[in-house]
């Protein structure tokens, strides 16, 4: 079996031509047996570059000349002399002793600049992702490509207040920037998108509060006056739910008995409210003064309020909830009477039973009790979940919006404008067109990579404060299960 011929790649910085000469550092990395590539990752017009002691194996150093002298390299085990020329030539090549200046080349021309630069040149990538590391090496630069994030840590009782998730999540963005360019000493795609997403955070939050909000005296009067609009409204609905809504026939009776235990919670949170009236000035403050910090902060601020704000029909939508549930669950239990089959807990499943009369006459009574009073209880139930729906979708709005201010892609935008190296990632290779044909010669071109790539894989570590699952909340409904 015939061996194939040896193979040497070599990539070769795409440099100006003057009349200086040109001195090369690099590695030799043996792919498999009959191929050979060596990564030129660094050049200089000063020899200073070429090491003499102490060289490993898989050093190679070189000469960009057209006096071709091989006696400074005899000390040398492995070094690579190519000619000056748009398209050069491989004078004189020793790879760990052994001449090689007749064996099969390719010269890939690379832009160092670049490559060295881009943040976008993906692993798979295998040259150029390796020569882009050595590269770094030589600069200093021993971070590694993985990048650094720390844990993040939603705890349960943080999902109650958005506010106080914010700052959490704000937190653990900070300790992130802080940590990623400490490690790296310097700022990258996704640490600069985060940066200037904050900066235009921080503006919007001073204008908001410059512009609309001019006077805290008005606002309070403004927050009182819709909350007691609120309360009225509720109110005012209690009072139709208790007549004939619709023209519906409910019981009259179970009727007024939940309409006036709703009323007395919908009175009682009104009495609250103008009791602590008074202290609305200190919430003023504090929306005032943390809204400086950006508007995401006066987002997560305006959450909480809406909660507090429809905390009484919250209140009604779990009341309701629950017994609606009671009453599925009942009349679910009851059916089962009719067929002789019951629920066993301990296997999970469904059991053959047989019921004396008097256990089926009241099963038929409980079942009778529970069907009839379910309208009045569903009518309740779809009012007040609408309302809790509602609520949740504008805490959703308010978290999406919170989410999309911190992942701004304006760094991004900065870069794409400027066509700045970073993002160069798309890599094209074309072949030169070679006269002496000693060796092949292919020019390396990295172009931007697309905007949503680059969007999708530079992507700050931003979590969104608020998860809704609509699957979930729709099977809840049905079920009469609460919405939390």
């Amino acid at each position: 079996m015939h061996e194939m011929p040896e193979l040497i790649r070599i990539l070769l910085p795409d440099l100006p031509l003057n009349n200086e000469d040109v001195f090369y550092k690099g590695y030799i990395k043996a792919t498999n047996k009959n191929c050979i590539t060596i990564f030129i990752t660094s050049y200089a017009t000063n020899p200073k570059i070429i090491t003499t002691k102490y060289v490993s194996k898989n050093v190679i150093n070189g000469q960009r000349t057209d006096n071709l002298s091989e006696n400074k390299y005899k000390k040398n085990e492995s070094y690579l002399i190519i000619n000056k020329s748009e398209q050069p030539e491989i004078k004189s090549l020793f790879i760990n002793g052994k001449n090689k200046t007749n064996t099969d080349c390719i010269i890939m021309l690379y832009d160092y600049n670049k490559v060295c630069n881009s943040e976008t040149i993906s692993d798979s990538e295998d040259y150029f992702s390796t020569l882009q590391t050595l590269i770094h090496r030589d600069l200093g630069d021993f971070s590694s490509k993985i990048p650094y994030e720390p844990t993040f840590k939603n705890t349960n009782w943080l999902t109650s207040s958005m506010f106080v998730q914010h700052v959490y999540n704000y937190i653990y963005l900070l300790r992130w920037l802080l940590s990623t360019i400490r490690k790296k000493r310097r700022v990258s795609i996704k640490q600069g998108n985060l940066i200037l997403a904050m900066l235009v955070d921080v503006i919007l939050g001073y204008l908001i509060l410059q512009l609309l909000i001019p006077d805290k005296k008005y606002l309070g009067s403004l927050l009182m006056g819709l909350l007691e609009k609120l309360v009225n409204l509720m109110y005012s609905l209690l009072k139709w739910l208790m007549g004939a809504p619709a023209g519906l026939k409910l019981n009259n009776a179970f009727n007024k008995m939940l309409g006036k235990y709703f009323l007395y919670h919908v009175e009682l949170w009104w009495l609250f409210i103008d009791v602590s009236g008074e202290k609305l000035d200190i919430v003023l403050n504090l929306y005032q003064y943390l809204g400086y910090l950006g508007f995401t902060f006066q987002a997560a601020i305006i959450s909480d309020m809406i909660c507090l704000a429809t905390f009484h029909s919250y209140c009604i939508y779990v009341y309701a909830a629950r017994l609606f549930n009671i009453q599925i669950s009942g009349i679910t239990a009851l059916l089962r009477l009719f067929v002789g089959r019951k629920y066993n807990p301990l296997r999970g499943g469904i059991d053959s039973c047989e019921y004396s009369n008097q256990e089926l006459f009241v099963g038929t009574v409980a079942f009778t009790i529970l069907l009839l009073l379910l309208p009045t209880t569903v009518m309740y139930y779809i009012v007040f979940t609408m309302f809790r729906v509602l609520s949740l979708t504008v805490q959703y709005v308010l978290a999406k919006i919170i989410y999309i201010i911190q992942i701004l892609p304006l760094y991004i935008i900065v870069l794409w404008v400027t066509r700045s190296p970073k993002l160069a990632g798309n890599i094209f290779i074309e072949e030169l067109k070679n006269q002496q044909k000693s060796s092949l010669v292919l020019k390396v071109k990295l172009f931007n990579k697309s905007f949503q790539d680059i969007m999708k894989n530079f992507r700050p570590p931003v979590h969104v404060s608020k998860h809704v699952e609509w699957s979930n909340i729709v099977s809840n409904i049905f079920t009469g299960k609460q919405i939390i």
